[in-house]
């Protein structure tokens, strides 16, 4: 259990590393799914985890607010640090038994990431920032890694929305046939790992549209991004904040120019 003298970023390791214990438990076993919107819907698993995650950040940071995908808002009213909890990210996913899922785990105070955690439990992979600089390790070996953006893979993860267009006038169909990816490639996990995966090199870019308030979803993830480097912005090439309309991450400023290119074909006026 995390004490009270933890630094935030020891805080959001070891919370990522209690629930990753019952993830990789329960994983290919019976799970209970309650519905939400759609064909989407959380499991057991997710509310297992989210309590897990709860009961580290509340042992070692009771006076800060808390906001969980399943279980909602918790601690003081008002307070400025607010930790953001997704137990499962890519829920459908380690339902149907894919690697693509996370456990996403941030500390943020107004506009700052001041720690994250994004744990690949699959691949038994962990990565961190302390919101100046941001690592991967394996397992809970005590080697780390620096986080090195590239965009040699040449991949780049276009997250699908419900509403195609959105509210912007964007169409992930319609980006998909852009040029972009004549010089690129997509691909879709349904998930905010890939965000991580710029990070560290594993993709090139990460786009998805949609306006969204501060997102227990993508905020560790952005967090990962600045600390490591990536160039980021909403959709139309504005000051990425924690709350947008829209995600365009990139490992480099070219690769980020070639996503911003497709955008611009294809946004309805």
């Amino acid at each position: 259990m995390a004490m009270a003298d933890s630094t935030d970023l020891d805080v959001a390791l070891q919370a990522v590393s209690a629930a990753v214990a019952i993830t990789e438990a329960r994983r290919g076993g019976p799970l209970q799914r309650f519905g939400k919107d759609g064909a989407d819907f959380a499991t057991d698993v997710d509310r297992a985890v989210e309590q897990a995650i709860l009961e580290v950040i509340r042992a070692a940071r009771p006076g800060d607010a808390i906001l969980g995908e399943e279980l909602g808002n918790s601690g003081p009213s008002g307070a400025a640090r607010v930790w953001l909890v997704d137990p499962l990210c890519g829920t459908l996913n380690y339902a149907a038994g894919s690697p693509a899922y996370a456990v996403n785990v941030a500390l943020a105070q107004g506009d700052d990431v001041l720690a994250a955690a994004v744990a690949e439990p699959a691949a038994g992979v962990v990565y961190f920032t302390d919101g100046n600089m941001a690592w991967r390790r394996h397992n809970d070996s005590p080697e780390v890694a620096q986080l090195q953006p590239s965009a040699a893979s040449r991949l780049v993860e276009v997250h699908l929305e419900t509403d195609d267009p959105d509210g912007q006038g964007f169409s992930s169909a319609r980006y998909l046939r852009s040029s972009t990816f004549q010089v690129l490639s997509p691909r879709f996990f349904g998930t905010g790992l890939p965000l991580a995966w710029v990070a560290g090199g594993q993709r090139a870019g990460f786009v998805i549209p949609g306006k969204r308030d501060i997102s227990v979803h993508f905020t560790a993830g952005i967090g990962l991004c600045r600390a490591a480097g990536c160039v980021l912005s909403g959709l139309h090439g504005e000051p990425l904040h924690l709350a947008n309309e829209g995600i365009v991450a990139a490992a480099d400023a070219t690769t980020h120019k070639l996503l911003l290119a497709g955008i611009a074909e294809q946004v309805q006026s």
